[in-house]
């Protein structure tokens, strides 16, 4: 948090002592304070974005997984509004935050004070928060001289949507695209064990009319597991089966039937791709070069060995981790490193 305070006071040296305290609360909660109306949002937002000031600068960092879009960059992206709205609805449902966590951060701000230092008097600093708790921690506007100097006009939205929106961007640019000549987008989402792939496949879900295909639906059947076919960098996948009933039909503009086999049942059950501009395969394997060059955006998902560890342990249990530690994992990297899958990507994020 101190990073964050030190920052703003680079951009709003002129803040006064509730906009302070207003970036705290925002840093804590977000915009869970937002209507739960996602029209009467989207009308609030286009009303403000009219007047918003130009600005080449479009998010900041207000730390705890929170980010300021600046509307003034907004209304000049390529970005639609009925994107942006879904972000907005889907980080208010994702934003938490407790008022112990809102005292803590305002000692912070207490001590930053003092070190940086902030130009605040400590005693109406004091004076301020004792009056505030009394009013039972309200929402706050800026000050006169912060909307004055600074002509704010931004939204709170959650870190895993700020941090991609120019993929965000990129995707609906395209679709925009293939709407209007009749054709399709289509998207890998690969990456390491862990990193968030199934994750951002939900958010594209939840943004945008698609399907989202996962590759896990194809890993090898008992009987196709054999050592020759494990040793091959990116073998354990069934990659013969997914071109044939996936990459073939992609582009199908009547849509495609496919089978997804089930690891724990060894069972098969069909499913349906309804046709959509827009397709997402999701999963490890999903760029293997079998495939042929049929995506127009290639993102890798990655973190940290340990934090990988840590995360498989908690998800599969101690049953599966030494499988995933020491078989499936470093399948995975021996993928990765031999076909080059991260430096073919147009967008890496790590989590």
């Amino acid at each position: 948090m101190e990073r964050v305070i030190r920052n703003q006071y680079l951009l709003y040296p002129k803040s006064e002592i509730c906009d302070w305290f207003k970036l705290i609360y925002q840093s804590e909660f977000g915009n869970t304070h937002m209507s739960s109306n996602a029209k009467l949002v989207q009308e609030e937002l286009v009303k403000e974005m009219k007047t918003a000031k130009d600005t080449d600068h479009h998010k900041e960092d207000i730390g705890n997984g929170h980010y300021r879009i600046n509307l003034g960059w907004l209304k000049n992206s390529e970005l639609s509004v009925e994107v942006f709205n879904r972000i907005l609805m889907l980080s208010r449902e994702m934003s938490r935050g407790t008022f112990d966590g809102f005292w803590k951060k305002i000692s912070v701000l207490e001590q930053s004070i003092k070190d940086i230092p902030i130009p605040v008097n400590l005693n109406d600093f004091h004076a301020f928060e004792q009056d505030y708790f009394k009013k039972g921690c309200p929402l706050l506007n800026h000050s006169e001289i912060y909307k004055e100097e600074y002509k704010p006009s931004y939204r709170v939205v959650r870190k895993e949507f700020a941090e991609k929106i120019d993929l965000w961007i990129m995707t609906e640019k395209l679709v925009e695209h293939a709407k209007r000549n009749g054709t399709f987008v289509n998207i890998a989402i690969d990456g390491m064990s862990t990193s968030g792939k199934t994750t951002l496949g939900q958010m594209f879900e939840k943004l945008f009319d698609c399907n989202v295909i996962h590759t896990d639906d194809f890993f090898l059947k008992k009987n196709q597991r054999t050592y020759e076919r494990l040793t091959q960098p990116g073998g354990n996948i069934d990659y013969e089966r997914f071109k044939h009933e996936i990459v073939n039909n992609l582009n199908e503009p009547t849509g495609f039937i496919y089978y997804a086999y089930d690891c724990r049942t060894s069972q098969m059950s069909e499913k349906k791709a309804i046709s959509k501009h827009l397709n997402i395969v999701e999963g490890a394997y999903s760029m293997h070069p079998y495939f042929g060059n049929i995506y127009d955006i290639r993102i890798f998902m990655e973190t940290d060995k340990l934090t990988q560890l840590e995360r498989v342990l908690k998800r599969n249990g101690e049953e599966l981790f030494d499988r995933f530690k020491n078989e499936w994992i470093p399948m995975e990297n021996k993928y990765h490193n031999t076909f080059k899958i991260k430096e073919n990507c147009t967008f890496i994020y790590r989590t």
